[in-house]
């Protein structure tokens, strides 16, 4: 607990020195893009005024019913001899309904495990929320790179124009390789205008999530460290704890809990009462109790508890699909993010070394002429889909391994301690 909170506080107060500069400073982290949403994301706060909600709903469910004043007047305004007060009968006094059956603290039970449910339904939506922020995070970071090649790319281009040129003032290659050099570099252009517009996206998405309208600062992420996959039993284990298990298990306890408060209500509710009685006519005073009880010969709570019944068997099949989905979307998420590492590292160890190489070849090889302007077209080519296709394998492999954390429970610390937090207020 004591961790929790110290982790909270440190991200508040990064978030309180850095929410009000975000546009302004010069690198972004992961630590402040999570500081900023637990700071000024309105899903996360709305999350915490639910568990908040569900207290107060909790609270009153513990109460006792009130006790009735009681005041009645007879015997007035009538006929001789009753005409006017003379003959008037006041009594005061205090009636109580007793709760019988248990009925307050099972009433009590079903709102601590909706307020259970709030918590864990907050929980969950907390790390949803982490996760897309830092799926977004790294689409900035991708996108920042994507933007960097595309530059390379149009320098690149510029760089084979003028070589192209500079061949065809020597009278070494044709008009028609000067223009397939003009429509690389004005292809190049254009694709740098395309991913400029996608960084603008990629940031506004990201600055949203962090309670922001508009996001200057720059990533920094190294894009070739890659985080490790977990193992597969440890993930399967991890399901047990996550929120929306938990939630599936407390709907089940609800269900139950809410069953034997049908039942419990089904139990009529004694009433006593306790006063003092008033005689006008010969000024004197009497004690009066009453005991009053409904006769339940129609209204047993039946239908209620009917609908419980079947409550409970629903909340029980929901468990088990919800355990099914979360073991199918474990499976399905942890071999994608495998083959998404493999495919990156593939890339990285391999294909972009050797596309870099032979793009190189083929440059030094066509300013010696000893090879074609198509050739090293095709070579330029190559590198750019390659490091286009790099860039999808990184984009597939982090915005899988953030799913992935939130079913490991990597940011159900610091989403605790929000709810602990607002529990407590």
């Amino acid at each position: 607990m004591f961790k929790e909170k110290y982790a909270l506080f440190a991200l508040i107060i990064m978030a309180l020195s850095i929410s009000h500069q975000v546009q302004a400073q010069s690198i972004l982290t992961l630590e402040q893009a999570y500081a900023n949403v637990l700071a000024q994301n309105p899903q996360v706060q709305s999350y915490k005024a639910r568990v908040m909600a569900a207290e107060g709903h909790r609270l009153q469910e513990s109460l006792m019913p009130n006790p009735e004043a009681v005041f009645e007047a007879e015997n007035f305004g009538g006929d001789s001899p009753r005409n006017g007060l003379d003959g008037a009968e006041y009594t005061l006094g205090v009636e109580q309904k007793i709760e019988i059956a248990g009925k307050r603290s099972k009433r009590e039970q079903v709102a601590s495990l909706e307020k259970q449910q709030a918590s864990q339904e907050a929980l969950a939506g907390i790390q949803a929320t982490f996760a897309q922020t830092k799926a977004a995070y790294m689409r900035v970071a991708i996108a920042q790179e994507r933007l960097s090649l595309v530059e390379k790319r149009v320098v690149l281009a510029d760089k084979t124009h003028t070589t192209v040129k500079n061949r065809i003032s020597a009278a070494k290659s044709a008009d028609i390789q000067h223009t397939k050099a003009d429509i690389e570099v004005s292809a190049a252009e254009v694709e740098q205008r395309k991913a400029i517009k996608e960084l603008d996206i990629a940031k506004t998405e990201l600055a949203n999530l962090m309670g922001v309208s508009t996001l200057d600062a720059v990533i920094s992420y190294d894009l070739s460290t890659l985080p490790d996959v977990p193992e597969r039993e440890v993930l399967m284990q991890a399901l047990e704890q996550t929120p929306m298990s938990t939630l599936s298990k407390l709907s089940v306890l609800r269900e139950n809990s809410a069953l034997v408060l049908a039942r419990a209500n089904g139990v009529a509710d004694p009433s006593f009462g306790l006063g003092v009685r008033r005689y006008n006519e010969d000024d004197g005073t009497a004690f009066l109790a009453s005991v009053s009880i409904p006769i339940t010969i129609f209204d047993r709570n039946q239908g209620n508890i009917a609908q419980a019944k079947a409550n409970v068997l629903a909340a029980k099949s929901d468990h088990r699909t919800q355990t099914l989905n979360l073991t199918r979307q474990a499976e399905e998420l942890l071999q994608t993010l495998i083959s998404a590492k493999e495919e990156v590292l593939a890339y990285q160890d391999g294909i972009l070394p050797s596309a870099q190489r032979a793009y190189t070849q083929a440059e030094e090889g066509f300013e010696r002429g000893a090879f074609s302007f198509l050739d090293l077209l095709d070579a330029q080519r190559t590198l750019f889909d390659v490091q286009e296709s790099h860039l999808e394998a990184l984009a597939s492999f982090h915005e899988t391994k953030s799913k992935i954390d939130m079913l490991t429970g990597e940011y159900a610390p610091i989403a605790a301690s929000v709810i602990n937090t607002s529990e407590e207020e």
